[in-house]
């Protein structure tokens, strides 16, 4: 009888556990999260949390990229459980719309775009309050899996009014593109059109991203053209708890400049820089922490709040506009071919606040530096003959390798003396009165201030100042 007995509880064990074998792995209840909540910086709201539902739909390793696809067409709450994720590109062009991503999930890049965040057309009304956050304490991964110089882009956001992203971590490697980038909407006609023969600013640029925020977010394996965060266009945004390892960790950059640039063809207003705060941007081993450079663009109010830096060049580099002052760009579009004049833009109202740190750790030479900045590396630190060659190449070869330089670099305010600044040139300045500039483990004989550069303090190959005409041929 006990055989028996024993023989019968071992079926029924073998039973059981073939039972559980072909039972189907079934996705987690959701976990309980209310997003990132309301967004306040300096008495302003840049994100108002206004998705309510308790449905949410859930998303596993397992699913294929079109039923995610199409639970993000009808918007609302979907979120990621743990795992690794092999995705291609995931449009969110419906609004109210939350992603939310457990803190152990990594997503595998098989496409230039993860998420592309904007309408489904460039006629459709703008889409708002979109966010995509981790649900917990810790941040989800993105890796980007590119080759050097290649296009990836985890993030691109276009026309899209009250959003949040949150709490990422991007492993890059030196792609030739920005980590999450802001852009007005394009749909590949230039910055000036012909509307009934008359030139006109093409209307679709001013189609931007507004009121948002992008916070507690890092990257790595950044390119030295490129940043873990990009405006080529932005208004009333807020920029916080932002790192970047190589490369620059900020952009405030519309556009390029080129003369394939469409952006920089459509005006000084349209598709530019508005209404911006940084807060506590970090770099480490690249070029710097912040880097502006107008282009064609007016861009105005700019606040930088504790920006800091470690073994890179510099903690905020103020750049200008390199296209001739008489520019003019010929544009083939449908069957027309015209001509369109820019002038160079700059920034305006631009604060700096708290502290703004550089530090150097050690003696070995990791800080990137660009062409542009040859002639601001002191004098006693320059390597051979000081010109650019004789510095060794950055990892993925667009910039040069040095130790830090200085914590601000104002390539845009031509002499220290300056109160007012010449349009036509380019040229602007920051307001650093209520900061507190710290060069920490070295110091440049020229700097002042605490660590402060004018275009003026540049030194030819032999020590020399520039002439005047010098200073200003740019």
């Amino acid at each position: 009888m006990k055989k028996r007995l024993s023989f019968l509880s071992f079926s029924l064990v073998v039973l059981m556990l073939c039972t559980i074998c072909k039972t189907p792995v079934m996705a987690a209840n959701p976990a309980t999260y209310d997003g990132i909540g309301n967004v306040s910086y300096g008495g302003k709201r840049y994100f108002t949390n206004r998705i309510n539902t308790s449905n949410k739909k859930i998303v596993t390793p397992s699913d294929s990229i079109s039923s995610i696809q199409q639970k993000l067409n009808t918007g609302g709450i979907i979120q990621f459980s743990s795992g690794t994720y092999h995705l291609g590109t995931l449009k969110i062009n419906k609004s109210n719309t939350r992603i939310e991503v457990h803190e152990d999930a990594v997503f595998n890049m098989n496409s230039n775009i993860l998420f592309d965040i904007r309408p489904k057309t460039v006629d459709d009304p703008r889409i708002q309050n979109i966010e995509i956050s981790s649900i917990g304490p810790g941040r989800f991964t993105i890796k980007t899996n590119g080759n050097k110089g290649g296009d990836k882009r985890p993030i691109r956001l276009t026309n899209v009014k009250n959003f949040a992203i949150a709490k990422i971590n991007i492993q890059g490697n030196y792609e030739g593109q920005p980590f999450v980038v802001l852009v007005p909407y394009q749909d590949g006609s230039p910055g000036t059109i012909l509307v009934n023969n008359v030139k006109t600013y093409n209307p679709i640029f001013g189609k931007v991203p507004t009121y948002g925020v992008v916070q507690d977010v890092a990257a790595t394996g950044i390119h030295g053209g490129y940043a873990t965060v990009q405006l080529f266009a932005g208004n009333n945004v807020l920029l916080r708890n932002i790192d970047g390892e190589n490369g620059a960790t900020v952009r405030l950059e519309p556009g390029s400049g080129k003369d394939t640039d469409n952006s920089s063809l459509a005006g000084p207003t349209l598709g530019a820089i508005h209404h911006v705060a940084l807060v506590n941007i970090k770099n480490k081993e690249g070029f710097c922490a912040v880097y502006m450079k107008p282009h064609a663009k007016i861009c105005h109010d700019i606040t930088l709040v504790n920006i800091s830096a470690i073994n890179s060049g510099f903690a905020i580099h103020a750049d200008v506009s390199e296209f001739t002052r008489d520019d003019s760009v010929t544009v083939n579009y449908q069957g027309d071919t015209y001509t369109v004049h820019r002038k160079r833009g700059r920034f305006e109202n631009v604060k700096v606040k708290g502290n703004i740190k550089l530090e150097q750790r050690g003696n070995e030479k990791i800080a990137w530096f660009a062409y542009s900045d040859l002639l601001y590396i002191d004098y006693s630190k320059r390597d051979g003959g000081g010109s650019y060659a004789d510095y060794e190449k950055s990892l993925e070869g667009s910039k040069r390798l040095s130790t830090p330089v200085v914590p601000i670099l104002m390539i845009s305010h031509e002499y220290r003396t300056d109160t007012t600044f010449n349009v036509d040139r380019g040229c602007y300045t920051l307001d650093y009165s209520n900061a507190n500039i710290q060069s920490i483990g070295f110091t440049h004989s020229l700097a002042t201030d605490g660590g402060v550069l004018y275009r003026e303090d540049a030194r030819t190959r032999n020590n020399r100042p520039l002439t005047d005409e010098q200073i200003k041929d740019y």
